[in-house]
């Protein structure tokens, strides 16, 4: 899957990365984060919940993390620290673990129609 550098600091530290949300759902990230070393107390939203913004909750070496979709409909899934200025570590590995991951058939073909992304490049 492809990821996005969100916040990147001059030392090479990723503290934060995107996902597009077309082809991979809150339930997945969470199974993602599940199985990531390091990650720890994964929490899903609950339908109809009050933040409709926040969709999992996770802590990363000890830190509060959140999948933040901006307003609620955006195309991408923000990953990282709940408090940037508090977290001085490096998500990386967390990162590599969504690159790694490979949408199935359907999800990819919906993605990429849902993102006119037709050929791989």
């Amino acid at each position: 899957m492809k990821t996005f550098p969100a916040v990147s600091e001059p030392d090479g530290r990723l503290r934060a990365f995107e996902v597009e949300n077309a082809y991979i759902g809150p339930s997945t990230v969470a199974q993602i984060l599940r199985l990531t070393e390091g990650v720890t107390d994964v929490e899903q939203r609950r339908l109809f919940s009050r933040d409709s913004e926040v969709h999992v909750k996770f802590k990363y070496q000890g830190h509060p993390c959140i999948v933040w979709e901006p307003y609620g409909d955006s195309s991408r899934f923000w990953i990282g620290p709940e408090n940037k200025d508090s977290f001085a570590g490096d998500m990386a590995p967390v990162e590599r673990a969504f690159a790694r991951y490979r949408p199935p058939l359907h999800r990819t073909l919906v993605g990429g129609l849902l993102t006119f992304r037709f050929v791989k490049r």
